[in-house]
């Protein structure tokens, strides 16, 4: 492949679900004829990225294991310091050089930029990062924190071409002044394979009733609120709440199910699992209460599956649904009218059909797959970087 252009993909890790599928789609679809590809895991799985990547992806493994903390001022000092990437990250680095890129695509952290840019002082390549999730919103932060945070944020950008998943995230980004304006950045939508979600209406569902939440546990996707909302659905028959993904709680969701859901209502914790289309087949509802989102993998492919969805009230998740037309739409936090939304469809299969069905047809019109897009965005940019 002489004269290919070097591509080093990265992740945190293979347990993201649409972080990880993202990823993994982008670099086994890359043309082999012009891009030779690398495919770096820094949790140390790579037998996971073998099994679903194409043999002419090259899959390294490093392990990578930051003490990241969650205040302003530790973000301001990775930031400037890259104190975690130079206690922890010389594995990486090492890998990154190892494969002496033209280009360094990260799905990760931002925080984890900082080992992209120390290893760019060994090996140069151009730097880019796929922004999965809005950032940062000004009414979150108190003035300080802010400010803060918004520094640390635009010291990691600066000299990162960016690539937005949504317009949500490319508007954040944009509006908090992320985006390096010397540089060209790209927004994408996110890709579902259709295929491997074939359309079925809800009613030809059998069983008890499964509600279900498809994101890692964490704060901001809302789980909380969810389980508690649930634990007051009023009903006679069984019905479950499952919840799959990797856990960043240490088991606080769980204990707080156990403390206040009882039959017939029971929550399950699946953990990461690889057989999301087949459970999603076999629910009732899907529900996506989040705080904060980019344009969520989760919500299309449960919109794929021909599943009634139920999502909180921001503007990323506003953008993929209607309320009353291929979806219900509760205020972010309300968990009142989260149980009454869920109570809704659970009483009434032919709504659940009616907006199962208005689903699908919204993510086969929102779906492109941008890879093409892409690999034009990569040679324009290494063209760029190489002339300037």
């Amino acid at each position: 492949m002489s004269g290919a252009i070097r591509v080093l993909v990265m992740v945190d890790d293979l347990q993201v679900g649409g972080t990880r599928e993202v990823a993994l789609h982008q670099a086994g679809s890359l043309d082999p004829d012009r891009f030779e590809v690398g495919f770096l895991t820094m949790a140390g799985d790579a037998e996971s990225a073998h099994a679903r990547l194409p043999a002419h992806v090259r899959v390294l493994s490093a392990t990578y294991r930051p003490d990241y903390r969650y205040r302003a001022r530790d973000y301001v000092s990775d930031s400037v310091l890259a104190r975690e990437a130079r206690r922890s990250g010389a594995e990486v680095i090492a890998a990154i050089a190892g494969f002496s890129p033209d280009i360094v695509h990260l799905h990760t952290n931002p925080r984890n930029l900082a080992l992209a840019k120390l290893a760019h002082k060994r090996t140069p390549f151009v730097c880019m990062l796929t922004d999965h999730l809005v950032r940062w919103l000004p009414d979150q932060y108190s003035r300080a924190p802010g400010l803060a945070l918004r520094f640390a944020y635009r010291r990691l950008y600066r000299g990162i071409h960016v690539v937005s998943v949504g317009p949500a995230v490319a508007r954040a980004n944009a509006s908090a002044g992320f985006l390096d304006p010397r540089l060209e950045h790209l927004t994408l939508p996110n890709q579902v394979d259709l295929a491997r979600f074939p359309a079925r209406p809800p009613t030809s569902r059998h069983g008890s009733a499964r509600i279900v939440n498809v994101a890692r546990l964490h704060p901001v996707k809302g789980q909380a609120a969810l389980i508690r909302a649930f634990s007051e659905i009023s009903s006679a028959d069984p019905v479950r709440l499952t919840l799959v993904g990797p856990d960043s709680m240490d088991g606080e969701l769980q204990r707080l199910a156990r403390q206040i859901v009882a039959p017939p209502l029971e929550v399950e914790f699946l953990g990461t699992r690889d057989d999301v289309p087949e459970l999603l087949a076999g629910a009732t509802v899907g529900v996506l209460p989040s705080l904060r989102e980019g344009m969520p993998l989760a919500l299309l492919e449960m919109m794929a599956a021909s599943l009634p969805v139920i999502v909180s009230d921001i503007p990323e998740l506003e953008a993929l649904i209607t309320d009353g037309e291929d979806g219900l739409v509760v205020p972010t936090g309300d968990e009142r009218r989260l149980t009454q939304a869920l109570e809704r469809l659970l009483a009434d299969p032919e709504l659940c059909d009616r907006l199962g069905r208005a689903a699908r047809s919204t993510a086969e019109q929102a779906m492109a797959d941008p890879v093409a897009e892409l690999e034009h965005f990569y040679e324009t940019a290494l063209g760029r970087d190489a002339d300037g």
